[in-house]
């Protein structure tokens, strides 16, 4: 069902146009690739930053699951704004991308996290809200990518850090 869900979503999409996509109606598409669910125990570090979270996640997939369940998280992120991605990369074997939404609502804001690795067959997804400190800190983080292997280090100014590793 959830196949047949995402492929008439995506389907109706490029039929219609729709050119900009939510980041929460990112993060609910990407809920219902196949082979991802949603979580509802936040044990990701990154979470420490986040308010209101919400993950979904698919661990351990293998080769044909990582080809089919990455190649529409990579369709559905396509819909996405790329002015709303504040950091991120990607090199085949690995990627984290980091979005954020350009306006704040009572002073937080919307952010997408979306970390994939191909070596593990292992997908993340995290949505919530951050203020703009945190905001900042991920947009200005370095990102270190060798091989197999992403970082992103982010620095909040009150000393706190928030660290992004894919392995």
């Amino acid at each position: 069902m959830k196949k047949v869900i995402l492929l008439l979503s995506i389907a109706f999409s490029i039929s219609f146009g729709v050119s900009a996509m939510s980041l929460k109606d990112a993060f609910e598409a990407l809920s219902n690739v196949p082979n991802i669910s949603a979580k509802t125990d936040y044990d990701t570090p990154i979470l420490g930053l986040i308010v209101n979270g919400q993950q979904a996640s698919a661990k351990n997939l293998d080769a044909s699951q990582i080809l089919e369940s990455g190649n529409a998280v990579l369709t559905i992120l396509n819909q996405v704004p790329l002015s709303r991605m504040i950091n991120g990369g990607n090199n085949n074997y690995v990627c984290a991308f980091v979005y954020a939404s350009p306006e704040s609502s009572n002073g937080i804001f919307e952010v997408l996290i979306v970390l994939m690795s191909g070596r593990d067959g292992d997908i993340s997804i995290i949505y919530g809200g951050i203020d703009s400190d945190a905001k900042g800190a991920l947009q200005n983080a370095p990102l270190y990518m060798e091989g197999a292997r992403i970082r992103i280090h982010a620095s909040l100014p009150n000393g706190d850090t928030y660290n992004i590793h894919v392995e």
